[in-house]
């Protein structure tokens, strides 16, 4: 398969999903939330590195942004302009859904990533992916190539991510404390359970492949795109899905979320 064709596939496994996020008890609590006003769902180290950065006045992009949930909370925690752009229209609907009910002004931007509206060049401040984004994506080099274009010179790329180590266990397999894939694995896993967090959903979807970037792959794609790395700090605390806190637990620590800075250098 050609890299557009992965995209492609992704994109269609997130439409099915998509029904599936908006029919469990996670939706209805933020739909809540949000609607009572000036709710942020980031924790103590997004709210923590964010508020280092400093989102007020500040023009922000998310990459990916799903639901929006998370550009919503960052919003509400100051930032000026926000626009998400995701490829999943089934997922930008609730987005949009999420916005009225916050009574904010986030626009929600449909557009494979790799083809954001040149219009978006450089008119941004903070460009930030969070959760589960890097992994969907069969080309790092021209991942970040897309995303450094959205930054003004100086703009800031935050990245708050699952640590690659984790792709090495399966929570669900006969032997989940056991490494059941190699760290450098080079072929996509494919598969067809519906993408939803909480584990509330067994149903199937189209076929859908994650790719396995290992953390100096993903931090030399991000500098070979002309970032300038600032700062690239590993935490113990799970933020994938909920079968992995187990991992977290323990005297022995894995590297369970890592969060990267870089910045878009300004030209002498």
């Amino acid at each position: 398969m050609e890299p557009e064709d992965y995209v492609t596939a992704n994109r269609n496994a997130w439409d099915d999903s998509a029904p599936h996020h908006r029919a469990n008890a996670t939706w209805q609590r933020l739909s809540e939330a949000f609607a009572a006003g000036g709710y942020s769902c980031l924790d103590v180290f997004d709210q923590a590195t964010l508020g280092k950065i400093g989102l007020v006045g500040k023009d922000v992009a998310q990459i990916c942004c799903n639901n929006g949930r998370e550009l919503l909370s960052i919003r509400n925690l100051g930032a000026r302009r926000c626009v998400g752009f995701d490829q999943s229209a089934a997922f930008l609907s609730q987005a949009r859904e999420l916005n009225a009910l916050a009574e904010l002004d986030c626009e929600f931007v449909e557009t494979d990533i790799h083809a954001i509206d040149p219009a978006y060049n450089a008119r941004f401040d903070l460009a930030v992916i969070t959760i589960g984004v890097l992994a969907w994506m069969p080309d790092l080099t021209a991942f970040f190539s897309a995303v450094i274009r959205l930054l003004r010179p100086g703009g800031i790329l935050y990245i708050y991510e699952e640590h690659p180590v984790m792709n090495m266990f399966d929570p669900k397999g006969a032997q989940p404390d056991v490494p059941a894939t190699s760290y450098f694995q080079a072929e996509p896993r494919a598969e067809t359970t519906a993408l939803v967090y909480d584990g509330s959903a067994v149903a199937e979807v189209s076929t859908h492949y994650w790719f396995y970037h290992p953390l100096g792959k993903i931090v030399t794609s991000a500098i070979g795109a002309g970032l300038r790395l600032v700062s690239l700090e590993e935490f113990s605390h799970n933020v994938n899905i909920v079968e992995y806190d187990r991992y977290a637990v323990g005297s022995v620590k894995l590297p369970m979320s890592y969060q990267l800075l870089a910045v878009k250098p300004v030209a002498p």
